[in-house]
């Protein structure tokens, strides 16, 4: 029999209240579960929680939190006041009521410190959360958006922020910038003959390489698809920048291997320098835009400076270093003589020999102009080489003719005197010309003597087991002591022509400042039995000066200017000891005892 109606709708509605009335009591038991785990939210929180009094005093800390009370360098839980500046922020919080929000790092983990003042009951809460890996997301998403993703290396936002944080440091530092723009040649070819995948696969590669040719210190980013970018930072000159520049074309001229193609590689190169061109990140980096496209204007490849005058002077060393390649096989180099005048006796003691370059389309040229050339380039030893032949033949020659032996002195540049064996080329060159070895002197300047002592040493030794004079040019330009070249087999020191134009006699003056550093060398080198030639001497004056310091050579345009061998031979035939009979005075004490003398 069917339930009648008003039973069932009495039924449904019964389960119905019933039902709400379980939710009830359900939603009650949670309040109640809820408010008994807030009262005990400070010892079971995983963050710290701590109460401080208005004067900093720490009136409770939970477990976690005593990774922050270690930050503020408190070691127990209470009965503790919180250091500067914290102190003077929760003061600042309880006067103001105003809660508030900061950070704190401790250890390896970051917190963010949520202050809390409750002014009514006299302290404030601080609630930390945290947020270690969140900073870490966070800088992971940083990191991602200021990287290129095909290369992961710098785009153009890091590059430009990196480049100001260098001009930055390059003004303090008095530094130069330099900013390496470059563009591959072609590369949507690349693209079009092997496939985008081949192209994106190119483009690390030549990432790869640019940052293994460049140093720790330059940052090297990707600015669009083909165009990469490097901040050279420091380079020594315009030269440094140029070298780089040379050696990146190198890097991305290569053939590169991608998915067993071959692919051909080549680039374009625009530089901007700091401070020559600007001392603005942005605009460094228009002008070597500016400076890529002009030299793209003359046809693809190579570099080019923003600026043309430093473009022009690294061409201009350019050809030099090429035509110095080709000097000696053409015979453009010769030597002069410049005369050494022995105070004594007034004769001709001996010369210097000194290269000098006749180049076929920019006429002569200073060695001032191509000796760092050539000692760049490596050049400078077989150019010493032969210069060290050739006054080795030419003095044999006038010898040979019935000149009086005469000593002929060569320079030794600081590459050449550190290349393998110089004592044995030195032997041969005197073998194949015939040259007696106490005829030659060789010349060292003090900064390559004093390099490297040890090494210098043995190399001397091994000279001056020769029988060869050794000799230290520009003495006192490198501040060194003269007490310890007696350790070096040297028999001559040369007075720097620097100090010579400070003898200059002036009564009004202090006599005993006049030729101060001369006379010094002067006096010690003829205590360790070291000979002593004035180079530069111009006056007479300097002359007198140098005799009555008991000098013994000089040389210089007062007694004679570098000749061509043509004209130095008449002149030495031509001499005349009598003539400096004026200037010769009294030497004093006994020379006797002079080693090697």
């Amino acid at each position: 029999m069917a339930e009648r109606p008003d039973v069932t709708t009495s039924t449904d509605r019964l389960a119905a209240l019933n039902e709400a009335l379980q939710q009830e009591i359900d939603e009650r038991k949670r309040i109640e579960a809820r408010l008994e785990s807030l009262a005990r939210i400070p010892e079971e929180s995983p963050d710290p929680v701590l109460r401080l009094s208005v004067d900093g005093l720490v009136l409770y800390a939970n477990k976690p939190a005593e990774t922050v009370l270690t930050a503020w360098g408190i070691k127990g839980p209470v009965e503790a006041t919180v250091p500067e500046p914290w102190l003077s922020l929760v003061r600042e919080l309880y006067q103001s009521g105003a809660r508030t929000e900061t950070e704190l790092t401790a250890g390896e983990r970051d917190f963010s410190l949520i202050f809390q003042p409750l002014a009514d009951e006299g302290y404030v809460n601080i609630y930390g959360v945290d947020v270690t890996e969140r900073k870490r997301a966070e800088e992971e998403v940083r990191a991602m958006s200021n990287r290129d993703d095909l290369t992961r290396l710098p785009n153009r936002i890091l590059f430009t922020d990196r480049l100001k944080q260098i001009i930055y440091q390059a003004k303090r530092n008095k530094t130069l910038v330099a900013v390496h723009l470059i563009d591959l040649d072609n590369f949507t070819a690349v693209n079009e003959n092997f496939g985008y995948d081949a192209g994106d696969a190119l483009l690390k590669k030549v990432a790869e390489s640019i940052l293994v040719a460049v140093r720790e210190t330059d940052t090297v980013a990707r600015l669009s698809a083909d165009e990469f970018a490097v901040i050279q930072n420091a380079p020594d000159d315009a030269e440094g920048i140029a070298i780089l520049a040379q050696k990146l074309l190198r890097t991305v001229g290569a053939d590169f291997i991608v998915e067993d193609a071959t692919i051909p590689c080549r680039g374009s190169i625009g530089i901007s320098v700091y401070p020559n061109d600007t001392e603005n990140a942005d605009e460094m980096l228009r002008n070597a835009e500016l400076a890529l496209r002009h030299g793209r204007a003359g046809g693809v490849g190579g570099y080019h400076f923003f600026v043309e005058e430093m473009n022009e002077e690294i061409q201009r060393r350019r050809v030099i270093e090429e035509s110095l390649r080709q000097a000696i096989e053409r015979e453009e180099f010769f030597l002069v003589y410049q005369p050494k005048l022995n105070l004594a006796g007034g004769t001709i003691a001996g010369m210097e020999s000194l290269i000098r370059w006749m180049h076929p389309e920019h006429g002569f040229m200073s060695p001032v102009d191509f000796i760092p050339a050539a000692e760049r380039t490596g050049l400078i030893v077989p150019i010493g080489e032969w210069c060290l032949r050739e006054a080795c033949r030419q003095t044999k020659v006038w010898m040979d003719s019935g000149l009086p032996k005469l000593k002929v002195a060569v320079n030794l540049s600081a590459v050449q005197f550190h290349h393998s064996d110089l004592p044995a080329t030195v032997g041969r060159i005197l073998d194949e010309t015939g040259l007696p070895p106490e005829c030659l002197e060789l010349e060292i300047t003090e900064t390559v003597a004093m390099t490297d002592a040890g090494d210098t040493t043995e190399i001397f030794q091994r000279i001056s087991d020769l029988g060869v004079s050794l000799s230290i040019d520009d003495f006192g330009t490198g501040y060194s002591s003269l007490s310890y070249l007696k350790n070096f087999p040297v028999q001559r020191v040369k007075i720097d022509k620097a100090f010579v134009d400070d003898i200059i006699e002036d009564d009004a003056g202090d006599p005993d400042r006049v030729g101060a550093i001369a006379r010094a060398v002067t006096t010690m080198g003829h205590s360790f039995g070291m000979e002593i030639t004035a180079e530069g001497v111009e006056t007479e004056d300097q002359l007198r000066f140098l005799q009555r310091l008991d000098c013994d050579e000089i040389q210089g345009y007062y007694f004679a200017r570098p000749l061509p061998a043509a004209e130095f031979e008449p002149f030495v035939r031509d001499h005349d000891p009598e003539s400096m009979a004026e200037f010769r005075l009294e030497r004093r004490g006994d020379t006797s005892d002079r080693r090697n003398g």
